[in-house]
């Protein structure tokens, strides 16, 4: 891809924050938001929406507990998707961004500034949360229900830590709503062992849980991360704090920072199939948020679950809202007769670019690039039959919307050896496995429906026959 173009996306959504990208099938869109969002080292994080997608993935909702010794099921309240991205983008460019210049420290000198720390000054629940789940991830942490004894067999499941009992990881997660609360109670009280805590103490604090010694083993762990957190390299890394840079104000979460999210560390969240899901009811209350005049604190609204958040030191106690330096990309098929489009309110907060077959063929370049020269020749005669722009002729009824993109010339690579031999015979499989499909549902119901296909058949292959294909 031209660094030229890549400018002319980034520019895009630097201005407007959110961003569609819309065009034919296989032009290439979803690559082209994750080349947008490498090119402008962002963090990002992938969903694709469909029907059944809703609110309470998106943004937050209701969610069953696991069965207490009685069997009963309860629900609590979870982070959605893009609420967790949110909080994320906000809470780490707070331990990233808000750096003061001062000498630097030694290592002993670190050591000396975090022995005098008060609990203010502490990393927040979420830093160290985010970094014992990277460490369990990594087999990087050792756990116990029992001290010294009885080690925890844990794993990441999406955004959980799930443990093993009874043989099984099925269904035991741990909640991490119970976490933080616990860890905050005895922080607050500045509790650093709780390895001998009676089952009474965690009923005082979150209820009743039959799996209490799993979470006293993961707080006592986030307690002793929480003490000697300067010292630990993977939160120093995944933090950026660095030992010659530390501050006080970098660390603490009761600082008016933290609700100040930095533009220069961006963060790209990219829905694929945007108009899959209905979208005013995935969003709710956020049409308004993540208009780019109402990005950050200005944009703050109440959400549907507002009243059930009672953690005061949560980001989004008051109300959640879009940090500015969160970035939506949405890629969408605009003539999937399956999907409905978007509402006009939703519409005008994005900005539109139709990304057409001809203008990206990167994905070519990875397995293709000898061929590629000659394979664009094939697609754009092919794309030229379906709708020529230049002299407005093609099949009634379609249009540039409708040309084939360079996603599915890639499929030949699954056709083709290393000498590229039989060429012909992978041309014949590209048609008849991918593209004869897509083209017959194009025509499904139009006129000549049959004789346009075999006239695209035969542009396809150039000639009457199928010889123009070189093996």
């Amino acid at each position: 891809m031209e660094e030229k173009n890549l400018n002319y996306y980034i520019r895009l959504l630097e201005a407007n924050k959110n961003l569609i990208l819309t065009g034919a099938p296989g032009t290439g869109k979803t690559y082209l938001a994750k080349a947008i969002a490498d090119a402008m080292g962002a963090e990002y994080e992938f969903v694709q929406f469909h029907p059944s997608y809703d609110y309470t993935d998106f943004v937050e909702g209701l969610r069953p507990t696991p069965p207490d010794k009685n069997g009963n099921i309860g629900f609590e309240r979870k982070d959605g998707v893009f609420k967790e991205f949110c909080k994320k983008a906000l809470l780490e460019t707070f331990t990233t961004s808000n750096k003061v210049n001062e000498p630097n420290n030694t290592p002993k000198e670190v050591s000396h500034i975090a022995s005098s720390f008060s609990k203010e000054n502490l990393p927040s629940f979420y830093v160290l949360y985010d970094e014992l789940k990277k460490r369990i991830q990594n087999h990087n942490a050792t756990l116990y229900t029992v001290y010294p004894r009885s080690q925890m067999e844990l794993q990441i499941s999406g955004k959980d830590i799930m443990y093993n009992k009874g043989g099984s990881f099925t269904s035991n997660y741990i909640n991490e709503d119970y976490v933080q609360k616990i860890f905050n109670y005895y922080r607050d009280r500045n509790v650093s062992d709780i390895t001998k805590v009676p089952f009474k103490d965690f009923c005082n604090i979150i209820g009743n849980t039959l799996n209490y010694t799993y979470y006293r083993g993961i707080v006592q762990e986030l307690l002793n991360m929480n003490k000697k957190f300067i010292n630990i390299p993977q939160l120093e890394k995944s933090s950026s704090i660095q030992k010659n840079t530390f501050s006080t104000k970098e660390v603490n979460p009761q600082n008016e920072n933290i609700k100040k999210a930095d533009p220069s560390q961006p963060y790209i969240f990219i829905i694929d199939e945007i108009n899959r899901g209905e979208i005013s009811k995935i969003f709710g209350e956020l049409f308004f948020s993540i208009d780019p005049s109402y990005r950050g604190e200005k944009g703050l609204v109440k959400t549907q679950y507002q009243n059930l958040i009672t953690d005061e030191s949560d980001p989004f106690y008051e109300g959640f809202y879009v940090p500015e330096n969160v970035y939506i990309i949405g890629t969408m098929n605009d003539i999937d007769r399956s999907v409905e489009s978007m509402d006009f309110a939703m519409r005008r907060r994005f900005a539109w670019v139709e990304i057409k077959a001809n203008e990206h063929t990167e994905m070519l370049d990875e397995e293709l690039a000898d061929m590629k020269e000659e394979i664009v020749q094939v697609m754009t005669r092919l794309n030229a039959a379906i709708w020529n722009e230049e002299n407005h002729t093609g099949i009634e009824g379609l249009s540039p919307a409708y040309h084939i993109g360079g996603s599915y010339f890639s499929k030949l690579a699954l056709y083709l050896d290393n000498e590229r031999t039989h060429k012909e015979a992978a041309y014949k499989h590209l048609w008849e496995n991918h593209l004869k499909g897509v083209l017959f549902e194009y025509l499904r119901g139009t006129a000549n429906a049959m004789e346009n296909l075999e006239m695209l058949e035969q542009v396809y292959y150039q000639k009457e026959g199928k010889d123009d294909i070189e093996g």
